[in-house]
């Protein structure tokens, strides 16, 4: 049976969508706010000086069609149409292939409020970071990936879908459609692509996706590294010993709010109003946020702020680009994710991810940074995650866009993964890496 062609991309959106987003931006009002004590500015959400110069920036320096170019210049992208039940997703991905010899097929999806430019910035560096008081402009993770400096480092072959609805991958009508369903069409997207076997790369949404690939398509998804460690207790009558051991640390690490549990009690308890809105009421929130580009602003501006360590900024170019590839799409996939684990959905997402482990025929690693706002120790995951853990990494510094906030880190952490993984199924993910669909 022969495989569909992927279809060269290029984002072009319309002049009378980028008038309409400029048309609201300009006439936009900005509410008043709240005298907040000094370190609790943004208690209440982005404080009214950062949206309204954002708001200007936006108004009289901003240049989609300047990102456009540089988007379209540097990342190579692709669209395919892939079946998934009764519906078919025109898949949009980043696909861009390493010349390297050796070089593994590797899966990166990411999560919200992120998109496919985690891999790959436009072609000027995007991004900065403070490191012995001196900022540092660093190169792309998909260059670093694909064609590392050190001619013996491993290269790969990156791909980067954009998960269903967001950005221009096209969005799924049925509200039953979940985690598994999105896993399956990248497996099949691998496939088209003539990646029979590959590595996954995700965090956020995108660590619990590749998760369930590995789950599902243990064959395909033979190693999985992740950023972003989401796990239910160990259980005390299935694991005694684990559980005892959970129970000691959380009483002992519980207090410290820089610690793992106490970040993450600290989120559900300060930052996780926007799940519960999301997860239970998608379509009503996303009225809002399609008609409003200052409101998508402010809706991920809030979150890139409590997300990311104390050395990184997000520029305004970047913060407005992000909320512009949630304005194009105009549709509610990006609220809709989070009803996977809200309501009916709920029982399923335990049953195919948080109750199951990943079997021992694929490698596991992961990279834990410490304002992540989702992650477990060691033990916890060797209980509940994963049965072959190779790969185990903590880092002093970095959060929630490990591939924009400290790249060279990730890459590293990558390349360190791949070495750890076991023999035979690195020579399976090389013989891969020599096949070429696109």
């Amino acid at each position: 049976m022969s495989l569909p062609t992927p279809t060269p991309f290029k984002i072009d959106i319309s002049d009378s969508l980028l008038s309409f987003i400029n048309h609201r931006v300009s006439t936009g009002r900005i509410p008043s706010g709240f005298d907040h004590p000094p370190g609790e500015e943004w208690a209440y959400g982005p404080p009214v000086p950062v949206m309204a110069n954002l708001k200007e920036y936006w108004t009289n320096k901003y240049d989609w069609r300047a990102v456009e170019a540089r988007i379209n210049g540097h990342l190579r992208m692709f669209t395919l149409p892939i079946k998934e039940g009764n519906e078919e997703i025109n898949m949009h991905f980043v696909h861009h292939r390493s010349e390297r010899e050796g070089a593994i097929p590797l899966l990166f999806q990411h999560g919200w409020p992120g998109s496919f430019l985690e891999v790959g910035s436009p072609n000027s560096p995007m991004f900065t970071y403070e490191s012995f008081a001196k900022t540092t402009q660093v190169d792309k993770i998909i260059d670093l990936l694909t064609t590392p400096s050190e001619a013996t480092a491993q290269a790969y072959h990156v791909v980067a879908p954009s998960i269903p609805g967001f950005t221009f991958s096209s969005a799924p009508k049925s509200p039953g459609f979940n985690l598994k369903s999105i896993a399956s069409i990248n497996n099949n997207l691998m496939h088209s692509l003539g990646y029979s076997k590959y590595m996954v790369q995700g965090g956020d949404w995108g660590s619990m996706i590749a998760r369930v690939m590995g789950n599902y398509y243990p064959e395909s998804s033979i190693a999985i590294h992740v950023n972003m460690v989401v796990a239910v207790p160990p259980v005390w009558y299935q694991q005694p010993l684990s559980f005892l051991q959970f129970l000691a640390w959380a009483a002992w690490t519980a207090g410290d709010e820089n610690g793992m549990l106490g970040r993450a009690m600290w989120w559900m308890k300060k930052e996780g109003g926007y799940m519960e809105i999301q997860g239970t009421k998608p379509q009503t929130l996303s009225y809002a946020l399609a008609d409003s580009p200052l409101g998508m602003l402010a809706w991920i501006r809030d979150k890139l702020e409590q997300l990311i360590d104390d050395d990184f900024t997000f520029d305004d170019e970047t913060a407005i680009t992000w909320a512009m590839l949630y304005m194009i799409p105009q549709n509610s996939a990006h609220a809709h994710i989070y009803t996977n684990f809200k309501g009916k959905k709920e029982s399923e997402f335990h049953d195919y991810l948080l109750n199951k482990k990943l079997p021992s025929n694929v490698d596991f690693g992961a990279s834990i940074f410490p304002k992540e706002v989702y992650n477990v120790p060691r033990f916890w995951a060797e209980a509940c995650v994963g049965k072959n853990i190779v790969f185990w990494k903590e880092h002093a510094k970095g959060g929630h866009f490990p591939s924009v906030e400290r790249p060279e880190v990730m890459v590293e952490d990558v390349r360190e993964f791949t070495e750890a993984v076991e023999k035979g199924r690195m020579a399976e993910l090389r013989s891969a890496g020599k096949l070429d669909r696109s």
